[in-house]
């Protein structure tokens, strides 16, 4: 016998170790670490990003985050935007960071804008022609004033003739509205006893719809 080890044998006591390590820590403690890593993260890390740099299983990683939500006790949430996560300041306090940075001196958002920006979170991706098709006026100069903002972006493109951009919210719109994700997002309601998110479907499949769609 002899004291070198051969590549297959180092990888299983790797394997076995970082399974070791995924039972020592606690629930609590890898929130901690979850905490320490979204505010050193460059960009907004995924929940595997985060599971390799803990060594620890992805499951393990949502349970924790799941530890994160229910502390209402904090400065911070953390936020999902699609897959990636990043940590945000308390709804609660939105009045004090925004006159502590000076947000509160910039422009309101119009009806308009508001109206478009609903559309688009509720029915995300969706493309100018169908939020249009809901609006019933142009909306090029709201999508714009939106996408300034950055409250909208392109994320896809519509599989159609001309292939138009289709657009969904960001990351700043759950921070300006205080969600954690889309998920935290109220519900319509019913309108003479049928749903909202039904009714914009309906509005969506409008004439203006239909025509980017057929080209």
């Amino acid at each position: 016998m002899t004291d070198m080890e051969s590549p297959d044998q180092s990888a299983a006591q790797l394997r076995l170790q970082g399974a070791d390590d995924d039972v020592a820590r606690s629930t609590s403690e890898l929130a901690a670490l979850i905490e320490a890593l979204l505010l050193v993260a460059t960009e907004p890390p995924t929940v595997t990003d985060l599971a390799e740099a803990a060594s620890v299983t992805a499951a393990r990683i949502d349970e924790a985050i799941d530890v994160l939500a229910g502390m209402t006790d904090r400065g911070w949430i953390v936020q999902r935007h699609g897959d990636r996560l990043h940590l945000a300041t308390a709804p609660r306090f939105a009045s004090e960071v925004s006159a502590f940075l000076g947000l509160e001196r910039e422009g309101k958002l119009s009806s308009a804008a508001l109206e478009t920006l609903a559309i688009v979170a509720y029915q995300q991706p969706v493309t100018r022609s169908e939020i249009e098709a809901v609006r019933g006026v142009d909306s090029s100069g709201v999508l714009a004033t939106l996408h300034a903002r950055e409250l909208i972006e392109p994320v896809s493109r519509l599989a159609a003739i001309g292939n138009p951009f289709q657009y969904g919210t960001t990351v700043s719109f759950l921070r300006l509205f205080g969600l954690a994700s889309l998920a935290d997002l109220p519900p319509l309601g019913n309108f003479d006893g049928t749903e909202g998110v039904t009714l914009l479907e309906q509005a969506m499949s409008g004439p203006a719809a239909s025509e980017e769609s057929s080209g």
